[in-house]
C-alpha cells in the first residue's frame, strides 16, 4: 500500500513552527490511554485488540483550545465558540458550518492511497473519550480524491458547554487497503448455530472449560489474583500447539518520507 500526504496549510500554521504553542500537529497514534493506565496493575492493556486499535494509523490533534455551547438551533451557526488565542485566525478552521449542534474541523492536509480501491477510515481517537461529544466516523474514498476532509463531532444535548483544549487528540486516520464496503457486498456471509461446525464447537468448548478452571483456581488461591491467561495476547488456539501466523501485539509505524521527489 502507498499514502502520500500532501500538507495544505503554509507551516505558519502548523505548532512546530508557532510561538503561541498552536497550530496542527500529527504524529503515529499511542498505545496508551490514560484511563487505561489507570486502572488496577493496568489491566486493561491485557486486552490485546484495544491496545492494536489504539495504535493503528495516525493521530490528528486540536490545534486551538476553545469552549463551545449550543442552544439547540439546527441553523448553520448555531454553536458559539470562545477560542483562547486569535479567534480571526482560528475561526476559519473551526466552526459550526453544518449546524445541528456539529462542531467541525477544515483539516490541513490532503490523503492519496493506492492501489486503487482503497480507503482512508477517519474516525475519533479510538479508546479515547469526551464528554457530551461524540466523533463522526467516515469512510472516504482516498484513491481517487482530490479535495482535503473535514473531522465533525456531534453535541449531544443543548445547553452545556464543551471544552476542546489544544493539543488534545481530535481524530484517528486508518488506511485500509480495499474497499470496505465493497468486500463486505460481496461477502459470503453463513450463520449456524455452534454444533453444526464440529471443529469449531470443539476449540471454543475446550477454550471455555480452561478459562473455568482458570477462574476457579484464582478463586481457590491456586493462581495470583492477578494472574490471567494470555492466549489470545500470545495467538493461542487450543487446538493448535503453536502460535498463530501473522499474530501481532505490536504494531511498527511506517517510515514517512517527507518532501520526496516526483517520480
Amino acid at each position: 500500500m502507498e499514502i502520500d500526504i500532501y500538507q495544505l496549510a503554509g507551516d505558519d500554521m502548523f505548532q512546530s513552527n508557532r510561538l503561541d504553542g498552536t497550530g496542527w500537529h500529527w504524529s503515529w497514534a499511542p498505545w496508551q490511554r490514560d484511563w487505561m493506565e489507570a486502572t488496577q496493575n493496568k489491566f486493561a492493556y491485557r486486552c490485546l485488540p484495544l491496545t492494536i486499535a489504539n495504535q493503528t494509523g495516525w493521530w490528528v490533534y486540536n490545534p486551538i483550545g476553545f469552549t463551545a455551547f449550543w442552544r439547540g438551533d439546527n441553523a448553520a451557526g448555531g454553536v458559539h465558540f470562545l477560542f483562547d488565542s486569535r479567534p480571526d485566525q482560528w475561526s476559519g478552521w473551526v466552526n459550526n458550518q453544518f449546524g445541528h449542534g456539529i462542531i467541525t474541523w477544515n483539516t490541513p492536509f490532503l490523503l492519496r492511497t493506492r492501489p486503487q480501491g482503497s480507503r482512508l477510515l477517519i474516525t475519533g481517537p479510538a479508546n479515547h473519550f469526551k464528554d457530551r461529544v461524540q466523533p463522526l466516523t467516515a469512510i472516504i474514498e482516498s484513491d481517487w480524491m482530490v479535495m482535503s476532509f473535514t473531522m465533525n463531532w456531534k453535541i449531544t444535548a443543548p445547553n452545556v458547554t464543551i471544552r476542546f483544549d489544544v493539543g488534545e487528540p481530535l481524530f484517528q486516520l486508518i488506511p485500509l487497503a480495499s474497499n470496505l464496503c465493497s468486500n463486505l457486498e460481496e461477502s459470503k456471509v453463513r450463520y449456524m448455530k455452534l454444533d453444526d461446525d464440529p471443529e469449531v464447537a470443539d476449540a471454543y468448548r475446550r477454550w471455555s472449560e480452561d478459562r473455568t478452571q482458570f477462574h476457579r483456581q484464582k478463586k481457590e488461591g491456586d493462581v495470583r489474583p492477578d494472574d490471567w491467561q494470555k492466549d489470545y495476547f500470545q495467538g493461542r488456539h487450543p487446538a493448535v500447539p503453536n502460535p498463530i501466523s501473522g499474530h501481532v501485539t505490536r504494531i511498527k509505524p511506517p517510515q514517512i518520507e517527507f518532501n520526496p521527489p516526483r517520480k
